[in-house]
């Protein structure tokens, strides 16, 4: 596992950054700080710490100024909303460098970026973990096995969700969207509404804010989304290199 701190005195940056790291599975949250010297303190250890996510534009220390007094052999990605600082942070070895907002998909990528440099072994599985999951239906006792290939979306109604799946079956369960979002693989599932998470493998077509999923499903792209589930969209979509 490659173990991650994030620093970051935007909270919702790092809700972003941990949603993103739980998805990610050869990745651990090793703990997370808005403050600078906390995390000074914290990571004075670094065997406990591969890989450090570091804002820039903080009080006390910037990132820049926080990083040359880190441990020089953690391996750090620098984020912020201002790119003009892009060459500050490769001046201090800055593994990569990621604008705000951040996209899953350009988290990925800067994901391979640093396993490569690291040398961490990604191993190839033949079958996803992620192959099924237990559900809890509401009775006593009994839980339920649901293949998530069958699964078309995911609805959230506050404090339960409604998992529609192929052939008509709905199962309502107590668990939150940011839950069941964690328990199903990035690479089969995405968030396109504060309401809905769907079945990439379901998507008959993207139009305009409008996602159309199989068996004449339709559903909203919440405009919060819609950066990120593009991103993930275009990085399956075929492209030519003519001119």
């Amino acid at each position: 596992m490659i173990k991650c701190f994030i620093i970051d005195d935007e909270t919702h940056a790092i809700d972003t950054l941990v949603n993103y790291i739980n998805k990610v599975p050869h990745l651990e949250l090793a703990g997370y700080t808005s403050e600078p010297l906390t995390a000074l303190r914290e990571l004075k250890d670094a065997q406990r710490t591969d890989l450090v996510f570091l804002d820039i534009d903080m009080p006390e220390l910037s990132g820049i100024e926080l990083a040359d007094l880190l441990p020089p052999k953690l391996f750090k990605v620098f984020i912020t909303a201002f790119p003009n600082y892009a060459l500050d942070a490769f001046g201090v070895n800055a593994a990569d460098y990621l604008l705000k907002p951040i996209s899953f998909a350009r988290f990925l990528k800067s994901i391979d970026k640093v396993t490569g440099m690291i040398g961490f072994p990604v191993p190839i599985q033949t079958e996803s973990p992620n192959d099924f999951i237990f559900i809890n239906p509401g009775v006593r006792g009994k839980v339920l096995q649901l293949h998530v290939d069958d699964i078309i979306y995911v609805e959230g109604l506050k404090n339960y969700i409604t998992i529609f799946t192929t052939g008509g079956g709905k199962y309502i369960t107590y668990l939150t969207m940011n839950e069941m979002m964690a328990a199903l693989t990035y690479t089969k599932f995405a968030r396109v509404h504060k309401s809905y998470i769907v079945n990439l493998r379901k998507i008959r077509s993207v139009e305009g804010n409008m996602v159309k999923l199989a068996e004449h499903i339709i559903l909203p792209l919440g405009a919060s989304f819609k950066n990120e589930f593009m991103d993930i969209i275009t990085s399956f979509t075929v492209k030519t290199n003519r001119k």
